[in-house]
């Protein structure tokens, strides 16, 4: 019997795990608890907290594949050296294919993980309440977090249909073959972790633990995602209310991607290695990708030193991504990766509120934020459609390369072209119709599970 595995061996053990054909066969099942570690070891809040770190490093990082997938790039000289990531670029289904078999499993290991601590919480002591109760909040945050990318990866959008087919639901540690979700039922699971978290006062003093703003946050996503605007725009101003002094500042910006702890964050994962350096192909050559020419920021711009990067490539000045990249060009530390910040709820805040008619607020708070970067503000003319278009076009500016616009996108029924080198012309357009922007359902998981459909335009081998 493997036992005691969940300190410094868990996370190779967790690998391990991935490699018995018995764990691959259905993706979403785990062995019983007890091969994790002792029953009896997570009874301390030291040792759940010890536990709850394992599973926030087994968070899957995606952002730079995702924004291959977005609008965040365009190809570089360099591109045709790393074919897979051009392949994925131009949405080939065998790429996609692949990716999501990965993403599938990477997601579902850090929810089944989840369930285990959730599962021997009750044995932990209470000494300690409010820790015990942070923790509990943290974990079911993070699981949330795991099943809203799940969802908005493997179900069609929300818009075309809130009964459609969603995702597995988990609801204990073990053998489970479920079927799959309506996309209305896995948003209110999620809404239920969230609630339940957002409930718990938990106010950590570091960016990498998940906080009662965290959830707040994540539960103004998951609303505008639903296009429960009015809820979506309620949850944003309570956090954009009470936020800290100097959080949408243009003098604090560069704060958000140094390695120090920042009030400005609302949550960022910790990282001790490098970050986001597959795009590159060499430090003194450049990057398989530059950025997308629509998105670079205008000179005066506060931001534009910090977001992106100036080049030499193929004989030319060219601007390629910056933030992490940026810092690994620079040989400078990346201590987190960013998840949740102020600029993002202001945004989900400013889109709310467009789309439920209150238009000059919506400008109003979001011009307020664009002025002091140094941006142009939105036309004052601007409204309906025409507004919201505006500030998701000033959204993707903001986001480029973390891994954010390609959900938005989605979220909103959006065409988008695959550029040529440089973004010098359009080589295809991805319709809003395009069955590839649902990721399919793995044969790991519906070759062994009879309850689970595949997603339409991709194939089923059972």
């Amino acid at each position: 019997m493997i036992r005691k595995y969940f300190k410094k061996d868990f996370i190779a053990f967790i690998i391990s795990l991935c490699a018995l054909d018995g764990f691959t066969s259905c993706s979403v099942d785990v062995p019983p608890p007890d091969l994790y570690s002792d029953p009896d070891a997570i009874t301390t809040v030291q040792s759940a907290r010890s536990l709850l770190t394992s599973c926030y490093l087994l968070y899957p990082h995606y952002e730079f594949e995702f924004s291959i997938l977005g609008n965040d790039f365009c190809l570089s000289s360099l591109s045709g050296k790393n074919i897979d990531q051009q392949n994925l670029y131009n949405w080939q289904d065998k790429e996609i294919s692949t990716m999501a078999a990965d993403v599938w499993l990477a997601y579902y290991n850090c929810i089944a993980n989840c369930d285990v601590l959730l599962e021997r919480m009750p044995d932990v002591s209470n000494d300690n309440p409010a820790a015990k109760n942070a923790i509990m909040a943290e974990v079911k945050t993070l699981k949330a977090m795991c099943y809203f990318q799940l969802l908005r990866l493997y179900a069609q959008p929300y818009a075309k249909g809130e009964d459609a087919d969603g995702i597995v639901l988990k609801n204990h540690v073990g053998l489970e073959t479920p079927g799959r979700s309506s996309i209305a039922r896995c948003t209110s699971y999620i809404r239920t972790l969230l609630t339940e978290a957002a409930a718990v006062e938990n106010t950590p003093n570091r960016n990498g633990w998940l906080s009662q703003k965290a959830a707040i946050n994540m539960l103004a996503e998951l609303e505008l995602y639903a296009e429960r605007y009015e809820e979506a725009a309620g949850y944003a101003k309570q956090l954009l209310d009470a936020m800290p002094d100097g959080a949408l500042a243009a003098a604090n910006y560069y704060r958000l991607w140094e390695a120090a702890t920042y009030e400005g964050r609302i949550f960022a994962f910790n990282t001790t290695s490098t970050y986001y350096n597959g795009i590159q192909y060499d430090a003194k050559e450049g990057d398989y990708f530059a950025l997308n020419p629509d998105l670079i920021l205008k000179e005066g711009d506060t931001r534009k030193a910090t977001n992106e990067y100036v080049m030499t490539m193929a004989g030319e000045e060219r601007i390629l991504m910056g933030k992490y990249n940026r810092r690994n060009k620079l040989e400078l530390t990346t201590s987190y990766v960013e998840q949740m910040r102020y600029a993002n709820t202001l945004f989900i805040y400013a889109e709310a509120m467009a789309r439920t008619g209150k238009e000059n607020e919506a400008r109003t708070r979001l011009n307020a934020y664009l002025t002091e970067m140094g941006a142009s503000a939105l036309d004052e003319a601007l409204t309906g459609e025409a507004l919201v278009k505006a500030i998701l076009a000033e959204k993707y500016r903001e986001f480029a390369g973390e891994g954010r616009n390609w959900f938005d996108l989605k979220r909103t029924l959006t065409s988008i072209p695959r550029l040529t080198r440089w973004g010098a012309s359009k080589s295809a357009i991805i319709q809003a119709t395009d069955y590839r922007w649902t990721f399919p359902i793995p044969s790991s998981e519906y070759k062994y599970n009879e309850a689970v459909t595949q997603n339409e335009g991709w194939p089923l081998n059972r």
